[in-house]
């Protein structure tokens, strides 16, 4: 029940995120205005009218999304049991719970990135805010690279993520009764979650280069 109500919290928070965006920063003026510089007026306004008429589909897919990431992690990390004794008798619902407590490190980040753009950097365009993510290297990608499959991986590197995996040693810390140190634990996430990772990273940049060549 603690898992189903968590969960059911995080959800709402990423709604709300996802509410302020489209209300005060992915406005229709500034899609119709990003959309406009490429295609006609006419194909513009039929997406428009497309996109109000099924505003409600970004909705729906937000909490099949989390749960879909949240079993993902927790899947990865239920490998914990191969790698250490300590933590053979870990249940799955355990797991989970830490991982739901970690997704709320993503939400500050969403919220972070709806003050950025709505108090500080108020002279976005579309294409800012679809690139952007908070205190990662994506912000520095014209002096890095300007390779479009780099982008993801250039997201990835953040501030936000560290802090991701900095809780999920902290939970797996937990689960082992604090009878292996930190750094250790912070190690198994990097054995398990960490490989996931980077499988999806390595799929998702070789999708982008099957796209762009």
């Amino acid at each position: 029940m603690k898992n189903f109500i968590l969960f059911i919290s995080i959800v709402l928070c990423y709604l709300l995120i996802t509410y302020l965006d489209k209300t005060f920063i992915t406005t229709n003026s500034k899609i119709f205005d990003f959309l406009s510089k490429d295609y006609p007026s006419e194909v513009v306004q039929n997406y428009m009218k497309s996109q109000q008429k099924w505003w409600w589909v970004s909705f729906i897919i937000i909490p099949v999304f989390i749960g879909i990431k949240v079993l993902l992690v927790s899947f990865c990390l239920n490998f914990l049991k191969i790698v250490s004794e300590k933590l053979e008798n870990v249940k799955f619902s355990d797991i989970l719970f830490f991982v739901l407590l970690a997704e709320s490190v993503f939400i500050i980040a969403g919220f972070y990135k709806f003050v950025n753009f709505y108090f500080i950097e108020t002279d976005y365009s579309l294409e800012s805010i679809q690139t952007y993510y908070p205190l990662s290297l994506i912000n520095f990608k014209e002096s890095i690279s300007t390779e479009k499959w780099l982008a993801y991986p250039l997201q990835l590197f953040n501030l936000f993520e560290l802090m991701y995996w900095g809780f999920l040693a902290w939970g797996v810390w937990e689960l082992a009764e604090q009878k292996i140190d930190y750094l250790k634990s912070f190690g198994y996430v990097a054995l398990t979650y960490g490989i996931g990772l980077f499988f999806w990273v390595g799929v998702i940049c070789f999708l982008i280069l099957s796209i762009s060549y």
